[in-house]
C-alpha cells in the first residue's frame, strides 16, 4: 500500500497489520467524524477523524517509532463519539474542561469492534497498545508537543490560517526526536515560530467563540433530540450524518428541533455577553512550550524567550464564553 501526504511525504506500507487495521470497520468510520464537531458549517469541510489518525500514524513512522506505537497512533481516535468533542458536553457536562470522554471510552469501543481480532491475528497485545502512557512519542501532556498535537495543529496551520505548506514542510524539517523518545526543534526559532501558531490556532479556533458555538449548538440539537426519544445514546457511536438523519426524520414537525438545527447550521448563531447570557461553554485551552536545541541541550521556548514563560500561564486556563443567541 502507498500513502501520499501532502506535508509528510510518500510512505510504502507493507506490514499486514497496518494495513489490515486501515481497512478496519472501526477505523473506517473515523471518515464519518467531524475533526472539530461540526467543520462545514464552522471551520472548512473534509476535515475528519480518519485523516487524522493517519496523519499521526505517518508521523510516526517517518521518525521511526516502533510498530507497536505506530499500531498505537492508527488506534488513538477509535473511541470518539459522533461530533468529536462537542458529544463532551452533551453525555459529561460540568467536566469540560479536559474534554476527556473519548479517552475513557477507549476500551468499550476497541472491545466491541473488529480491532482485537487483527491486533491478536498478528500477535499484539490490545491492552498494551490502546494505552498511550505506553508510547511519549504518540501522546504526552502539554505543553509538551506530541504526534497527536503535531499533526492536528500542523494540518491546522495550513487549513484554519492559510499557512504555505512549504512554510510547514520548513517546520517539519526542523522536527527531531531524541535518544528518550522526546520531541524537539533542531532551531529555537522555529520552535517558537511553531508556539505561536499554535497560540493562534487556539485562540482563534480551539478555544475561540466559534468553538464555542458549534459546541452550544450541536449539543442543544443533539440533547433536544435525546431527551424526545428521537436518537438513543448508543447512536453517537456512530457517524455523525447517521445521527443528523435520524434526527431530521422529526424536524417539521418539531419546531424547538427545527429551531436548534437551524442555529446548528448558522455560524453566527451566537454572540458573547456577560450581563444577559444563554448559557456559559467553557473550552478547553491548549497551549505549546517545545523542546529546543540550544547550545547543545534541550530548553523550552520559555527559557529562551521569557515573555512566552507568561504566555504559558495565561493560556493554561479553561475559556469562558457567555453565549446568548444572535
Amino acid at each position: 500500500m502507498q500513502i501520499k501526504n501532502e506535508i509528510y511525504g510518500d510512505f510504502d506500507i507493507s506490514e499486514e497489520v497496518l494495513i489490515e487495521l486501515m481497512d478496519s470497520k472501526a477505523i473506517q468510520r473515523l471518515k464519518g467524524i467531524d475533526q472539530a464537531g461540526y467543520s462545514k458549517v464552522f471551520y472548512v469541510d473534509g476535515r475528519n477523524r480518519f485523516d487524522h489518525s493517519i496523519g499521526v500514524f505517518l508521523l510516526l513512522r517517518k521518525y521511526g517509532a516502533s510498530l507497536d506505537e505506530q499500531i498505537a497512533g492508527l488506534l488513538h481516535d477509535v473511541s470518539h463519539y459522533a461530533f468529536s468533542h462537542a458529544i463532551d458536553y452533551i453525555l459529561q457536562e460540568g467536566n469540560i474542561d479536559k474534554q476527556d470522554l473519548q479517552d475513557r471510552s477507549k476500551n468499550k469501543f476497541l472491545l466491541n469492534s473488529d480491532i482485537p481480532q487483527i491486533l491478536e491475528k498478528h500477535g499484539y497485545d490490545v491492552d498494551r497498545v490502546a494505552d498511550e502512557e505506553n508510547f511519549s512519542m504518540l501522546e504526552t501532556s502539554l505543553p509538551d508537543i506530541c504526534a497527536d498535537r503535531l499533526d492536528y495543529s500542523l494540518k491546522d496551520m495550513i487549513i484554519l490560517l492559510k499557512k504555505d505548506v512549504e512554510e510547514i514542510r520548513d517546520i517539519i524539517s526542523h522536527l527531531k526526536v531524541d535518544d528518550a523518545k522526546k520531541w524537539y526543534f533542531d532551531d529555537v526559532e522555529v520552535g517558537y515560530v511553531f508556539a505561536k501558531y499554535f497560540k493562534e490556532l487556539n485562540d482563534d479556533h480551539y478555544s475561540g467563540l466559534v468553538s464555542a458555538s458549534m459546541f452550544k449548538s450541536i449539543k442543544d440539537f443533539i440533547k433536544c433530540a435525546l431527551d424526545k426519544g428521537y436518537i438513543e445514546e448508543n447512536d453517537l457511536e456512530k457517524e455523525d450524518q447517521y445521527v443528523i438523519d435520524k434526527c431530521l426524520k422529526y424536524i417539521e414537525k418539531d419546531k424547538e428541533l427545527k429551531r436548534f438545527w437551524e442555529r446548528m447550521n448558522n455560524k453566527d448563531c451566537f454572540y458573547p455577553d456577560e450581563n444577559n447570557y444563554e448559557e456559559i461553554i467553557y473550552c478547553k485551552s491548549r497551549v505549546v512550550d517545545p523542546l529546543c536545541l540550544v547550545n547543545n541541550g534541550l530548553k523550552r521556548v520559555s527559557e529562551v524567550y521569557k515573555e512566552w514563560g507568561r504566555v504559558i500561564e495565561e493560556e493554561t486556563v479553561v475559556k469562558k464564553h457567555y453565549l446568548v443567541a444572535s
